[in-house]
């Protein structure tokens, strides 16, 4: 985040910007009264940082009450050598740059620095702030008031120099982070949520109005950050060099100067040719390594092991970040079996990088506690709003949602890993994979989706006492993370939901024999199942007999065919869209049943891809539906998806939850007609699905 920008609404409160401030002044009238000093605490989320801290004296131009004085312990002999509010100011505006300003009252604190700014003639930007003493009130009606003394007694801080400002604020840094827990066990998790739970207490906000605290004005919106699209609409598949140069190992360092030359490339991969490689050497091995070295000498001396890699599906944003946080120039790139099938280069990349200050950095990959992972995750609204504003489209930007959903589950998992180890438990008793199903695996999520997750392992059912404790700590951790919990219970935590991979074939087969109508709704979403850790081509081979198997049982294919039947959008009467409490669900009624009939048909087929691009692709190849139908029906998900996007990212920033229901209020007509034209097209091949299902 830019460091001078303000935090958009949409930033998690465990992952903003703050500065807790206080101040000491010669009384409580605003218009007359005047700052003796100034206390500032920075904290980023819930961590409080030990610098910079301002802690400073500031002398009046008028002589310190006795009251103040004997409250605060500063008369004018203290403050006489203090440096003026005019000297201070500056300071102050630039260590509040680009953070939150919490505090108790603190629309009074903001309120008097802005009177002293007008009587000087002084620059003076009001910052956006947050009162938590109103927050607290807001969550608990039986506080008293949303003084200090009532807000650090229902917190239970500890002030070790009340009226000192800088003990003050850090006293309210501490009240921040034992507020944290209480609002998020309120649902309240986002900066907008906070400011719209202060709904629940305008009599207070009222107060303040009347005693003149509150500007004309509020801070102006946040404008959302401007990203360059590209990185996060194209995947490696489409621009790695394919396939890798290999050099077997032995071979001298001349000869790998020799053929990089000749191929005009940077980076050789060691190894035998194909598979996984030992090790990768780079043009800047050899250049520096020459210097001390024979020509003759053997690769293996200069080159770098293990190599660092990422899959052909990972997005361009995730590459360059890997790199730049690992200073590296050459990534290796792997399929889906986890075998090298091309390379990347920081050269490759450079004409697609985003501009430094807005790209999203490695943060996942690095994350060591469930607290860091929440705040990786945290910018994924803001950068759905940024994308949205450069003109990325619905389907792009779901794909970068997904992806990250898939990434922090991955890094969930090895963190799973590291707190059995910490119990005492051993390692994992066989090998394993972590699955992401439904619209996750599908890399097609949009915002607030909540955990759909299973795991497959080699070992025996006597095993599943350490892989039901390995999936607790995974699903409890993603929910930390900010990823909730399933309703449904789809998660690895229940035995439903895990197994050996005799168990999964054997539920499978259950499934596809008697799979009832209620079942479908978890049954389905197994199908779009994506392997995110352990051992992936595990995941891979189970979705790969799975769908094999359902499209050679045709009682279950015709009863998967019924229930799409039922999910068919149903426009009103003349045509109008279904328009409910004057919003559409875009889920019911236009991405469910899309995404249902493309995977019916792709499963009849027998075709393993998990996207719905994907699939319509396949399904065009295999006559199975023509191919204006198909552009059509990716065209609609993506008008759905954008308008959901849109809709999520405004409700969020006004302190509601993301759902899929959308205000098509102020909305062209053409795209209401194009989503007219949507639902009518997919309910008609809907109607024909029968056919379809039967060719």
């Amino acid at each position: 985040m830019d460091g001078t920008r303000s935090p958009s609404g949409l930033v998690p409160l465990s992952a903003l910007p703050l500065a807790s401030l206080d101040l000491e002044t010669t009384g409580l009238d605003v218009a007359r009264d005047r700052v003796i000093q100034v206390g500032v605490a920075l904290l980023d989320g819930p961590v409080l940082l030990d610098t910079p801290r301002m802690d400073c004296l500031v002398r009046p131009d008028i002589a310190v009450p006795a009251t103040a004085a004997r409250i605060t312990g500063l008369d004018d002999a203290a403050l006489a050598d203090a440096p003026g509010l005019e000297q201070v100011l500056p300071r102050l505006a630039d260590l509040l740059a680009g953070r939150i300003v919490i505090g108790v009252h603190i629309a009074f604190d903001l309120a008097i620095l802005r009177a002293e700014a007008e009587r000087r003639a002084m620059a003076w930007t009001e910052p956006p702030s947050l009162d938590i003493g109103m927050v607290l009130a807001a969550l608990e009606p039986t506080l008293p008031h949303s003084g200090m003394e009532a807000v650090t007694g229902m917190l239970g801080v500890s002030v070790s120099r009340r009226h000192d400002a800088l003990a003050d604020a850090i006293a309210v840094a501490e009240c921040y982070q034992r507020l944290l827990p209480r609002l998020s066990r309120a649902g309240v998790r986002t900066l907008a949520e906070a400011r719209a739970l202060l709904e629940r207490r305008r009599d207070l906000v009222q107060r303040e109005v009347a005693s003149g605290w509150h500007a004309d004005a509020g801070p102006a919106a946040t404008e959302p950050a401007r990203l360059d699209g590209t990185v996060f609409a194209r995947t490696l598949r489409d621009v790695m060099n394919a396939p890798p140069v290999w050099i077997a190992p032995g071979t001298g360092l001349a000869d790998a100067a020799r053929i990089m030359i000749e191929r005009r490339i940077g980076s050789l991969l060691v190894g035998p040719g194909h598979g996984v490689p030992s090790g990768i050497i780079t043009e800047r091995d050899l250049l520096g390594g020459l210097v001390n070295r024979s020509p003759e000498a053997g690769i293996e001396e200069l080159m770098s092991a293990p190599v660092v890699s990422l899959g052909q599906d990972e997005l361009l944003y995730r590459a360059l970040a890997r790199m730049d946080r690992l200073g590296i120039r050459h990534l290796a790139v792997t399929d889906g079996e986890g075998l090298a099938c091309g390379m990347v280069s920081h050269r490759d990349l450079l004409h697609h990088r985003a501009r430094e200050q807005l790209s999203v950095r490695d943060a996942t990959a690095t994350a060591t506690t469930e607290q860091e992972l929440a705040t990786a995750y945290a910018r994924v609204p803001e950068v759905a709003e940024g994308l949205l504003a450069d003109g990325l489209d619905g389907r792009a930007i779901a794909r970068v949602i997904g992806r990250e959903l898939q990434a922090v589950t991955a890094r969930m998992s090895e963190l799973a890993c590291e707190r059995m180890a910490a119990r005492g438990r051993r390692g994992p008793p066989a090998g394993y994979a972590v699955l992401v199903l439904g619209s996750g695996g599908r890399a097609e999520s949009l915002l607030g989706a909540d955990q759909d997750n299973a795991l497959v392992h080699e070992g025996e059912p006597a095993d599943d006492d350490w892989f039901a404790e390995f999936g607790s700590i995974l699903t409890e951790g993603l929910a930390e993370a900010g990823i909730r919990l399933c309703d449904g219970g789809v998660m690895a935590s229940n035995p439903v939901w895990r197994g050996t991979v005799d168990e999964w074939r054997d539920r499978v087969a259950h499934w596809l024999s008697r799979a009832r109508p209620e079942d479908l709704l978890s049954v389905d979403i197994f199908f779009d199942l994506a392997p995110v850790a352990g051992e992936r081509s595990l995941g891979h081979r189970l979705r790969q007999d799975a769908v094999a198997a359902a499209a050679a049982t045709r009682p279950f294919l015709g009863l998967l065919a019924q229930s799409v039947t039922d999910t068919a959008p149903r426009l009103g009467f003349l045509g109008r869209l279904p328009v409910e409490r004057g919003r559409v669900d875009l889920k019911r009624h236009g991405l469910l049943p899309l995404v249902s009939l493309v995977r019916a048909l792709a499963l009849r087929s027998g075709l393993d891809a998990a996207s719905t691009a994907a699939r319509l692709d396949a399904i065009e190849q295999a006559g199975r539906l023509g191919a204006a139908d198909c552009a059509a029906l990716l065209e609609f998900q993506n008008t759905c998806m954008t308008l959901v996007l849109r809709q999520q990212v405004e409700d969020m920033k006004n302190g509601a939850k993301p759902s899929n229901r959308v205000d098509l209020g102020g909305t062209p007509a053409q795209v209401q007609r194009a989503l007219k034209s949507g639902m009518s097209r997919v309910a008609t091949i809907i109607s024909d699905l029968p056919a379809l299902m039967g060719r």
